[in-house]
């Protein structure tokens, strides 16, 4: 009965690792071009973005509940960019990559125009996105989830 169970929950977790987990978004930034990190909105939600890339990251609108503690503090590095700041950003020639909920792509779209954004993969309900152009062969192609 337990052996029954095992295959279960491993089976379930094969299923759902990418809506749990951000792992297979950040190994295509980790497969991409260097560019800056963004996060749109929840920190917690691509928590695993920032530990599988090592990298830091911006965090849109990101400025509430416990992260909002000591983020105005003199000296508090400015990471946490209004929908303008990222507006203005996303049309430069720096290349930047942005982690959301695929449920935030029409709001991403109205932000920054949907002719500059490129999908780098969508998995699990979340998308990774870049301002700039990807060949097809470096992160799986760009179509529309």
């Amino acid at each position: 009965m337990m052996v029954l169970f095992f295959h279960a929950a491993r089976l379930a977790m094969v299923a759902f690792d990418p809506y749990m987990s951000s792992r297979p978004i950040a190994e295509a930034l980790l497969k991409s071009p260097p560019g800056k990190l963004i996060v749109d909105h929840h920190y917690y939600t691509f928590s695993s973005v920032f530990f599988y890339t090592n990298r830091p990251a911006l965090i849109i609108n990101g400025r509430f509940h416990n992260l909002e503690y000591g983020s105005y503090a003199p000296g508090a590095p400015a990471v946490f960019p209004t929908d303008e700041d990222v507006a203005r950003l996303w049309s430069g020639l720096e290349r930047y990559y942005l982690v959301a909920n695929a449920s935030a792509l029409p709001r991403v779209e109205k932000l920054v125009g949907a002719d500059h954004i490129h999908i780098v993969i969508s998995s699990g309900g979340k998308l990774a996105l870049t301002n700039h152009p990807l060949a097809q062969s470096l992160a799986g192609g760009s179509s529309r989830p």
